[in-house]
């Protein structure tokens, strides 16, 4: 087995996390070595949160890559172990003594070029005024509205901005794919969930500009007239699992921890 370390220096700035999954490696006979994309690996241990993770999720899900998620973020719901449990983490794959879960991608077309999104898809004003949105589906136009922008997520992505929108929490394994408008300026507009197969066209269809971002990434403007398109599940991201908790044991844990730290 051979083993990339990605490791968020925000995250572990002195590097002791890092080391710590060099030196577990190591006392297990396994190869392992700092990540660099189209390089290969058996498997990729990201030190940091969810951030760090979608980073390089991408990339593992193109070349069939699992993730180990090593926690040094606020929550981590991407995440499967802590920093003191790196040692036991590697015994268990010593030994085979893990899972890989699956996490469907999103592939967002903007400009004629694709952008695979492990959590969202996000439009947004790029002035602070509300922008004039119509949402298509399979070419049925099912809502028109002004907003401050609008999230297509994936299950995973139902977890992060959606969720703080209003969205719902939808289980990792369900085919679908959420649509949340942020702020809409009418009672009627809500959150609407449509099937993984289905075709979702995103317009700006007003005159005041917008920003796209795939994963909190920028990833070009928005302007009046130009559309963002959205389709899901062709492509998957694999998470190494050792607790055989559900999804929803550890959704609990997870916002638990998430309101001790505002308190």
């Amino acid at each position: 087995m051979k083993v990339g370390v990605y490791s968020n220096p925000i995250k572990d700035p002195d590097n002791a996390v890092r080391d710590a999954v060099f030196s577990a490696a190591r006392e297990n006979n396994i190869e392992v070595e700092l990540y660099e994309p189209n390089k290969h690996f058996n498997l990729i241990v990201s030190v940091g949160g969810d951030g760090t993770i979608l980073r390089i999720a991408k990339e593992c899900a193109k070349s069939g890559i699992p993730i180990l998620g090593v926690n040094k973020g606020t929550i981590g719901f991407l995440t499967e172990i802590e920093p003191h449990d790196i040692s036991a983490a590697f015994t268990k794959l010593t030994a085979r003594d893990y899972m890989l879960e699956r996490r469907a991608l999103l592939d967002a077309t903007v400009g004629g070029k694709h952008y695979y999104a492990l959590n969202d898809v996000v439009v947004r004003s790029a002035t602070g005024r509300m922008i004039r949105m119509e949402v298509c589906v399979d070419n049925d136009v099912i809502d028109k509205f002004t907003c401050d922008g609008y999230i297509a997520c994936t299950p995973t992505g139902s977890t992060a901005y959606s969720l703080s929108a209003g969205g719902a929490v939808i289980g990792p394994n369900t085919p679908v794919i959420a649509l949340t408008p942020i702020n809409p300026h009418t009672l009627r507009t809500r959150p609407v969930v449509v099937g993984s197969f289905e075709h979702i066209k995103l317009s700006n269809t007003g005159m005041v500009g917008a920003s796209i971002f795939v994963d909190g990434e920028s990833v070009g403007s928005f302007d009046g007239g130009q559309a963002v398109d959205v389709t899901g599940w062709d492509m998957s991201a694999l998470f190494v699992r050792f607790n055989k908790k559900s999804f929803y044991s550890r959704l609990l844990d997870k916002l638990s921890a998430w309101s001790a730290t505002e308190d």
